[in-house]
């Protein structure tokens, strides 16, 4: 497996090959965008093919070299993560000592002392830090000097889905290649190709937003109960008792990924009643097969509906700013709860 295995890509790809064929690869590259659009395996397979012992451009998958790198033991190429995401469902069961979430600097320094020496068997040593932005402070700094007086024959590559959260100045000392989602017909043709039916391709394709990893790892079994219990959540706040929106608010507003979740899936719901208010047709709804319901939820003037979209909008870009989730939740859900009721 090499960058074949990357989808929705290509011009990344072209333009990753063109520097290993010429042998012009910076010391340090920063991928960033979405979650669970490629960013990683792209990282992966860019190791593989600047250490793959039989292509130049690309990762023959076969050889040693490929086969270590694949299975995480190449001695050459490093993958840093937050140790909580670098355990595997065991050791993270009850009764563990909790492992941390952030990467500290006892584990950049540990790439830094493998940094100064030349490759032990492939070409280049690689470091991959996955979820850069992740770093505490001192890691963050540590890291920056490396970025600034780069070892010879090592590429070190950052992946982010918010590299806002970054150090100005290490964003700088990068290459930046920005990962954009895929069109949800790229997604729906290769979850067909998977074997998926093109009813649940097509809704998959829509719940993953183009996020190609997310898609993959998603069964439209999933969906459909995440989407009973945002259905019921959204039934909450149209119903207008106060004090169960706050109930229902506070179970979700501590997980920040969740709490994005509801919002992208509120506004896919509320988008799929506004286009069916308007145009009547079914073939662009992400949740056709929930027609019933967006028909009653379409009995509400659209106006009202496009002044909540553009709340959670607004949103959802402010994210990163780390906002009171618990309150946000609490705005849209109030704002629904308002338009059902005039």
């Amino acid at each position: 497996m090499g960058f074949n295995a990357i989808i929705g890509h290509e011009k990344i790809i072209s333009r990753l090959k063109k520097a290993l064929e010429k042998n012009e690869l910076a010391s340090a590259y920063l991928f960033f965008g979405d979650e669970a659009i490629g960013k990683r395996l792209t990282a992966i397979n860019f190791a593989k093919a600047m250490n793959c012992l039989t292509h130049i451009t690309d990762a023959c998958g076969a050889c040693i070299s490929c086969q270590k790198i694949e299975k995480g033991i190449h001695p050459d190429v490093r993958i840093i993560a937050p140790e909580a995401e670098m355990m595997d469902k065991e050791t993270n069961a009850e009764g563990k000592e909790k492992k941390s979430r952030i990467i500290k600097i006892e584990q950049i320094k540990a790439i830094q002392s493998e940094m100064a020496y030349p490759p032990f068997e492939g070409k280049k040593r690689v470091f991959i830090i996955d979820n850069a932005d992740k770093m505490n402070t001192e890691a963050a700094n540590s890291l920056l000097k490396t970025l600034e007086e780069p070892a010879r024959n090592s590429v070190t590559i950052l992946v982010s889905s918010r590299p806002n959260y970054l150090l100005p100045t290490i964003v700088s000392r990068c290459q930046q290649i920005r990962f954009t989602t895929a069109p949800i017909e790229t997604v729906k043709r290769l979850l067909i190709e998977k074997g998926v039916n093109s009813s649940d391709a097509d809704m998959i394709a829509s719940a993953s937003h183009g996020r190609i990893g997310s898609a993959l790892n998603t069964d439209a079994d999933a969906i459909k109960e995440k989407r009973v219990e945002y259905l019921n959540l959204l039934s909450a706040a149209a119903s207008g008792n106060a004090g169960n929106i706050f109930l229902s608010v506070e179970k979700y507003a501590k997980d920040s990924n969740a709490a994005m979740e509801i919002f992208e899936w509120f506004y896919v719901w509320l988008r799929d009643v506004v286009i069916f208010k308007e145009t009547g047709e079914t073939r662009y709804l992400t949740n056709s097969d929930r027609l019933g319901e967006i028909k009653k939820w379409a009995e509400i003037d659209t106006n009202k509906y496009l002044d909540i979209l553009k709340s959670i909008t607004d949103i959802q870009k402010a994210f990163s700013r780390n906002i009171n989730k618990q309150l946000a939740m609490e705005k849209v859900m109030m704002e629904i709860k308002e338009v059902s009721h005039r």
